[in-house]
Formats: structure tokens, sequence, C-alpha cells
């Protein structure tokens, strides 16, 4: 029986970010709509069963209660021994990968699908923009994004609608610590505070996976210097310094609305499987836009451009296949 599951961020499009940019506020009544929506995309595309996260707020659960006997898909919520943290997003994803889901859709940010790559690693992905910046994302309607899941876990020929992307592995002191899809930022703040990164000035350096000219946050510097897809396989290694003393400088959204001058004293271009050291000191790293892991100044940092990053779905080339010739 084809099964595909949705996880609903509840916490996704709502920190400090509001404050400090002119980024969407998404509420959780828009969350659960949008997880309506994907789930009626499923149902379309033939999906038998959806696995719902039961999630802290009870998003998933509200989806389940407003279209259980209502659709031919069967619902079921899959339940997780965390709440409001997004390990419960790993655990969701590990069960439904072990289930069989045959896709997995998202709804929230590049830390959502993080979370749900850490989980499920060898699922097909999708993600409904619903975060701050949404390198990850697609901004097409939530039942097209599920339509197009639908049809990945349904069709037996799906592997031509999807695309491995690449990961950023950190190392510390020689042992794997944790894994960024998009980017992994250098702040100079020695604790974490805040999550969200609101100051390009707090970074020092980056490596990044992806960056193109359609991204906003960090991954938008690359975009304006050396455009870099998921599929290529080149990564950056990016120093950033005060623009006056800068070799490059750019222009870039850093967060949405907000565009600022940003100085690269270094860039360095890397290739999957290659690995740069971090400069040592006292700083933390954020993964995908939030700071998460504090570095001592004797600590070792590594991070290695991996071909082992997310299964992602191409969205218009899933719903392009069910044209008619």
């Amino acid at each position: 029986m084809c099964s595909a599951g949705l996880i609903i961020n509840p916490d996704s499009g709502k920190d400090i970010r509001r404050i400090a940019s002119f980024a969407t506020y998404v509420g959780n009544f828009t969350k659960v709509e949008l997880g309506k929506r994907v789930v009626m995309g499923l149902d379309a595309a033939g999906v038998k069963k959806v696995y719902v996260m039961h999630d802290s707020r009870g998003l998933g659960e509200d989806v389940v209660s407003s279209l259980e006997g209502k659709i031919d898909s069967s619902l079921e919520l899959i339940e997780t021994r965390h709440s409001a943290d997004l390990r419960e997003t790993v655990e969701a994803a590990s069960v439904m990968e072990k289930r069989g889901a045959g896709s997995i859709v998202v709804v929230g940010g590049d830390g959502t699908l993080r979370a749900a790559f850490l989980g499920a690693r060898n699922t097909p992905l999708a993600t409904v923009s619903a975060g701050t910046n949404n390198v990850t994302g697609n901004y097409l309607d939530a039942c097209l994004v599920g339509y197009a899941a639908g049809i990945v876990a349904t069709s037996p020929g799906a592997s031509e609608f999807i695309n491995r992307a690449k990961s950023l592995k950190v190392y510390i002191n020689g042992a794997y610590r944790n894994e960024a899809v998009v980017d992994v930022a250098v702040l100079k703040t020695p604790v974490i505070g805040a999550r969200a990164i609101i100051e390009a000035e707090d970074v020092s350096c980056i490596v990044l996976s992806k960056g193109e000219p359609t991204d906003i946050g960090l991954a938008s510097i690359l975009g304006y210097i050396s455009p870099t897809s998921f599929t290529d396989p080149r990564g950056y290694y990016l120093e950033l310094t005060n623009p006056k003393d800068a070799k490059i400088t750019v222009t870039a959204p850093i967060l949405p609305g907000v565009f600022k001058e940003v100085g690269i004293s270094s860039l360095k271009e890397l290739h999957v499987g290659d690995r740069v050291k971090i400069p040592s000191g006292r700083h933390t790293l954020a993964l995908d836009g939030e700071r998460e892991i504090e570095v001592n100044e004797c600590d070792e940092v590594v991070v290695e451009i991996s071909r082992e990053g997310p299964l992602l779905i191409d969205i218009p080339l899933a719903l392009h296949s069910r044209i008619r010739h």
C-alpha cells in the first residue's frame, strides 16, 4: 500500500526575525490549512495512507480530524517522545521512513527540512514554505506540493523526479557532530542565545552547499557571487569582513526585505568530498540559519561537503509528468 507522510512544524515562521525584518508571521491556523491542502494533493495522486506527525501544538491532529472520512486516503497520527523540539520532527520522519512512506512533505522552513532529513535520509522530501528564508522550499500552493509528493510515492519510476542534494557534515575534534543542508555559519557570539541570525556582521565565515540569486538569507551572498545549485558538485567557503576592507562586496537579502552590503575577504571553491577547517576560537555554529553548537577555543572544527544530502522532489518535473500527450 503506497503511503506518504506530513510533518507540520508549529514553531516555524514565528521567531525574532519577525521583529528584525519583514518576514511573514505564519500562524497555526494557516499551517493547518496548508497541511490540509497537502493531504488533498496526496489523496488526488492516489496515496492510500498518510502518516501525520502529532506535533506539540496539535496541528497535525487538527488536519486528521478535519479530513478523516472525507477522502479516500486513510490518516494515521504518528506519536513522538519529544515535544516543542525539532527532535520530534527527526523522530516522526524516522518512523515514517521505517513504515515505508514513499515521500514526506514538511510544512516549515529549512530547519524543518533538515530535521526531516536527519530522520529519513532515504525518503524523498518536499517543503511547503512556512519558515523565514525557505531556501529548500517551494513557493507553490501546498496542494501542488502534496500532489507532486503523491506522484513520487505512487510511481514506480519516480526516481527521475528526485535529486540527491548535498549536505555539510560538521566534525568537532574528529567526531561527527551534526549536519546542515544549506549552510554552516560561524558567528562571533560565544553563546547560542537567540537562535536566529539577525545581523550579517555577526558572521565571520560560512560554508555553503548552495546559493542562488533567488535565495534569501546567507545563501543569497553566494548567489550573487557564484550561483550554485543543490545538484552542483561545488560548494564554497567564504570569509566575511567589513565592506570597506573587502576584496568583493555584494548587496544581498540577508532577511526578508532586509538588504545588506556584505564584504568578502576570501572565497574558496570546494567540491564534494572536500573538508575545510574552521578558524579556531570561541564562537557558535549556526546550521541552516539557527545557532546550535557552542565551540571552545581548543576545539577543532571541520566541515565536509557531502553528496549524501536529502532526496529533494523536483515539484515542477513531477507535476509535468501528468500532462496528457
